[in-house]
Parts: C-alpha cells; sequence; structure tokens
C-alpha cells in the first residue's frame, strides 16, 4: 500500500463588480481512505495499473489499500495483499434466499475488511470508501459531497453510510439501498461494523448474498444512520448518467481501460458543478 497526498480543499470564487476583483474562499475539506479488491484474472488488473500510474481513483485518496482476490498481485507500484477466501460464482435467482445475478461476493468482502481493520490507517480518516474498479470515481467531489456532515478535522461523529440508489424493482417498496461500486461509511459505523459485525454474520443468511446488500443490511441491523446520496452515484445498475456531469463523484460501469479514461477525461475536463450547489444539494 501507498499514501498519496491530495488535496483537501474547495475554492469558491464570488466576482464582486465586473473589474478583475474576486472574492476567493477556501473550505477545509475530509480525509478518506479508500479500498479496492481486484480479481488477479481479467481485465481488473491492467485497469487498476494504469490508474495507480495516473494517481486517479482511489489513488487520489489520502490513504489506500487494495487487496487481490485470486493470488498475488502487483498493481502497477503497488503490492496488493492476497485475500485468504474461497472463489465467487454468481447468483441465481431461481435459487432461493438468492438477491443478486452478480458475484456471490460477500466471504471475500468479509476477509478484505479484516485486513482494512488490520491495516488500521481507516481510523485516522472520517470516511472509508470502498470503490469497484470499474468505477470512475473523484475522491475531490465525494469530499465536497461530504462536508456537510463531517467538516475537516472532525473523525467523531454519528455513525452513518451512504446510501446510492433507490430504484425499485419487481414491485418491492422504495427503499434507500447500497449499490457497491461507492460504498462510502464514516468512521464509527465502520467502527460499529469491527465491533458488532459478528452479529450479522451469526443472525443474517448471506451466504447467496452480494456484499453490497450484506453491508446494507448489516448496517440497518446495527441502527447506522443512512445519508441519501442518490445524487452522488451515474450507475448503470441505478440510475444511469453523463460523464459530463460534474455533480457526480463517480461513474459505473467502465470495465476497458479505453473507456474508463475517455469518461475520466470528458468529465475532468466538464466545468465543475458550483461547490455551493453540491453543498447544499446536500442539506
Amino acid at each position: 500500500t501507498t499514501t498519496t497526498a491530495t488535496t483537501t480543499t474547495a475554492t469558491t470564487t464570488t466576482l464582486t463588480s465586473t473589474s478583475t476583483t474576486a472574492t476567493t474562499t477556501t473550505t477545509e475539506l475530509c480525509t478518506l481512505f479508500c479500498f479496492a479488491v481486484v480479481r488477479t484474472e481479467g481485465y481488473e488488473p491492467g485497469l487498476m495499473t494504469a490508474l495507480q500510474q495516473r494517481q486517479i481513483s482511489i489513488f487520489a485518496c489520502e490513504e489506500y489499500a487494495v487487496y487481490g482476490n485470486g493470488g498475488p498481485l502487483w498493481v502497477g507500484a503497488v503490492h496488493a495483499r492476497e485475500l485468504q477466501a474461497d472463489g465467487t460464482k454468481k447468483g441465481n435467482m431461481t435459487e432461493n434466499g438468492t438477491t443478486t445475478t452478480s458475484w456471490l461476493n460477500t466471504q471475500i468482502f468479509l476477509e478484505a475488511w479484516n485486513l482494512v481493520f488490520e491495516d488500521g490507517r481507516w481510523w485516522k480518516h472520517a470516511w472509508t470508501v470502498k470503490v469497484d474498479p470499474d468505477a470512475v470515481f473523484f475522491p475531490h467531489r465525494l469530499k465536497v459531497r461530504l462536508y456537510p456532515y463531517y467538516p475537516a478535522g472532525v473523525t467523531d461523529g454519528p455513525a452513518r453510510y451512504v446510501a446510492n440508489c433507490d430504484r425499485s424493482w419487481n414491485g418491492e417498496p422504495y427503499e434507500l439501498k447500497i449499490f457497491g461500486s461507492l460504498e462510502v461509511f464514516t468512521r464509527n459505523a465502520v467502527g460499529m461494523y469491527k465491533a458488532f459485525g459478528h452479529r450479522c454474520r451469526e443472525s443474517l443468511d448471506w451466504h447467496r448474498w452480494g456484499e453490497d446488500f450484506f453491508m446494507q443490511q448489516c448496517m440497518n441491523m446495527l441502527n447506522v444512520e443512512a445519508i441519501n446520496g442518490v445524487s452522488f452515484m451515474a450507475d448503470n445498475n441505478c440510475y444511469p448518467g453523463a460523464c459530463g456531469d460534474t455533480s457526480k463523484v463517480a461513474y459505473h460501469a467502465y470495465k476497458d481501460l479505453g473507456s474508463y479514461l475517455a469518461c475520466w477525461g470528458q468529465s475532468n475536463a466538464a466545468p465543475p458543478a458550483p461547490v455551493q450547489q453540491m453543498v447544499a444539494w446536500m442539506k
């Protein structure tokens, strides 16, 4: 793992006349510990290596970690700690208790969270963020969106997580959900899971679940407050969105390097959303 410094301020400029006079306000933002789980087979190692070389996505967080699923792995210059867990398979909705046609990967992420706890750096930051390799992620924008909840320097506050989808399928009731492309937790939410997550593992029938559904159910079981972060994401699995919409903090899913970098480049070059507007949306 590697520590990377990043900008922790948001700057707004207000013109006071038609001349060159301007007033600039700088707001200090919170810090992030980010991590990703990377399958050793397929497209993910090459994609994550390119991101590491460019210092974008999780590699633009203050601190980060990469965990390898399937064997030893290097992601560019970063050594990924190997997860010791059985392989995963995709869900079959015809089987009772299955909640997804995606990966039944809860066991893998139970082990990943154990490594996060062992690492310990999450404790120094207000927020811990799990990011999928194919999510085009802008950490600075996320920090702006989180500012109303934890101003810079504040780490000891309410246990909260960000729910990033509220779509209903098959007549299900409206419910805020965690979609696994981007999972965001306050330090005390992670602390709650570290201390009491065993209750979730023992009480919930999670073996046919995706890890995001498990974390959602566990957070609710532990009475961790959900923040409505539906507007954070442009996710093709929930609400799609354009890469040029810079009010979004992440765009999912871009599984090949060409499309990933095209989305990142378009979003990075687009006019930034006004900081005041982004913060106001969350109040």
